[in-house]
């Protein structure tokens, strides 16, 4: 009998924890992975976890709170032999990694192997933990390193698993996507791209990808800030990114009674809805757009009806960490924190407003701003703030 969920599963980790241990990882990504576990839960789905790649253990802690003390949670990596990184992708350090994994009492459960991937074979990996449900694939990123770690989660996945695939479309590691896109077109290709996260490419069984899009569908899209269904490689993939509510670890995977009713703004792009911004923006780039010195302001036109509850913004600051004043309708919120160095989604309760108003007026005060030249990254002088790329607005 597979428990719904470990029974002490520890929440903090995936709210805040992960911010203390070093590494690269998107919450947008962390919060998918807890609500795919969800669902093989409420399948009834057992089964062990696994990395290749780990570092300092920033992700495969959160896999290895995700397995039941009777689950193997597998960690692969090379450590000191950093001569087995030609790209240079990470730098594991295996007396840190069992610190935390000891900070996190999950260290009777893990398995640490060192070992080069290129020289380890399916059958090890599943005598070590048995079908794989969750494999985390962030070793080498070269074309070879991820074609050959791919296969590997490939030949162990358990039915009704997920390989996740880090850094995907990530320009500074073109072997991952290439690996990626050549093993979802080959004509023996077993697996299917579900979601899109936090620069993680979620993969499935193909004969699994129907059920799981519609688990998804039911029990972790409601919760999404944003999703977008793309086609990629021949099959539907949704695009998803999260709020930052501090309840959202408790809800994700969770079934929803009703999808929250949202209307979401774009600041991508060469026609934006008439009237949107005011002062304080710069031209639109393919992602959204920066905020210019002191003060950026938008106009949002808002549907018939109650007024909203929730603003959801997806932003970063240029510099983080920085924080960001926010005025709604002429009320001072709280400041945001944008600690991370990529766009991530914030969530505001907004005060009451109120009824029948036409417009909402957001004016965003970023506590610094810089150019990219005086910060030597670039030869632009823009007094660059805050990037924001989407807001929201939940009623």
């Amino acid at each position: 009998m597979i428990p719904p969920e470990p029974p002490l599963l520890d929440l903090s980790y995936f709210q805040h924890g992960h911010t203390a241990v070093a590494g690269w990882l998107q919450r947008d990504a962390l919060l998918l992975t807890l609500g795919l576990h969800r669902v093989q839960r409420a399948a009834g789905q057992g089964g062990s976890v696994a990395e290749i790649g780990v570092h300092h253990g920033k992700f495969f802690i959160a896999l290895a709170l995700l397995a039941s003390p009777e689950e193997a949670a597998l960690a692969v990596d090379i450590f000191e032999r950093q001569d087995l990184n030609p790209d240079a992708s990470g730098h594991g350090d295996r007396a840190v990694l069992e610190a935390h994994l000891a900070r996190w009492r999950v260290q009777r459960r893990s398995r640490i192997l060192a070992r080069d991937s290129l020289t380890l074979a399916p059958a090890e990996v599943l005598a070590l933990g048995g079908q794989i449900r969750l494999f985390s694939v962030d070793g080498g990123h070269t074309r070879l390193h991820a074609a050959n770690d791919l296969a590997l989660a490939e030949a162990c996945l358990a039915p009704g698993g997920v390989v996740l695939l880090d850094d995907f479309f990530d320009p500074d590691w073109p072997g991952v996507t290439e690996a990626a896109l050549a093993r979802l077109q080959a004509p023996d290709a077993t697996l299917a791209p579900l979601a899109v996260a936090g620069g993680k490419l979620f993969l499935v069984r193909r004969q699994d990808h129907a059920g799981w899009a519609a688990a998804l569908a039911a029990r972790v899209l409601p919760w999404a800030a944003r999703v977008r269904q793309v086609e990629l490689a021949g099959w539907p993939c949704q695009v998803l990114g999260f709020t930052g509510l501090a309840t959202l670890p408790a809800q994700i995977g969770t079934r929803a009674a009703q999808p929250v009713p949202r209307v979401e703004f774009s600041l991508a792009g060469l026609d934006p809805p008439p009237g949107l911004f005011g002062a304080g923006w710069s031209g639109p780039e393919d992602w959204g757009r920066w905020s210019l010195g002191a003060m950026a302001r938008l106009l949002l036109p808002l549907p018939p009806g109650p007024p909203p509850r929730q603003l959801l913004l997806h932003a970063r600051g240029l510099v983080p960490p920085l924080s960001l004043a926010l005025q709604v309708g002429g009320v001072d919120l709280p400041a945001l924190l944008l600690d991370q160095p990529q766009l991530a989604s914030h969530a505001v309760a907004l005060p009451p407003l109120p009824p029948g108003a036409a417009t909402l007026e957001v004016v965003l005060r970023p506590s610094r701003w810089a150019s990219p030249a005086e910060l030597g990254l670039s030869t632009d002088a823009r007094p660059l703030g805050v990037a924001v790329a989407t807001l929201a607005l939940e009623f």
